[in-house]
């Protein structure tokens, strides 16, 4: 029978994150969020329901798409490009 309980899993993740190089710690967290990622999708759609969500989404899209918005994503792209050639950027790696 397995008798280990949620605080147990929670000190060995703890344990296991304590001996880890930075870079490998940050993949844990990575793959934990993306873990957690349909939890919070299954909640957000309990709590706020999918007719909410979807005039959310369409408000959102509404926004995105005005020209004013268009040159502010194409800015903080080109500057996303800028920090990515000068080496300030690092993959996401879950694996």
């Amino acid at each position: 029978m397995n008798t280990v309980t949620h605080k147990d899993n929670e000190r060995t993740l703890i344990n296991i994150a304590r001996f880890l190089p930075s870079n490998r710690v940050e993949q844990l967290v990575d793959f934990a969020c993306f873990l957690e990622a349909p939890i919070l999708s299954e909640n957000l759609i309990k709590e706020e329901g999918i007719l909410e969500i979807d005039a959310d989404n369409e408000h959102w899209d509404t926004l995105i798409a005005t020209v004013k918005a268009q040159a502010l994503l194409e800015k903080m792209a080109g500057e996303a490009l800028v920090e990515h050639r000068a080496g300030k950027t690092r993959p996401m790696a879950l694996s």
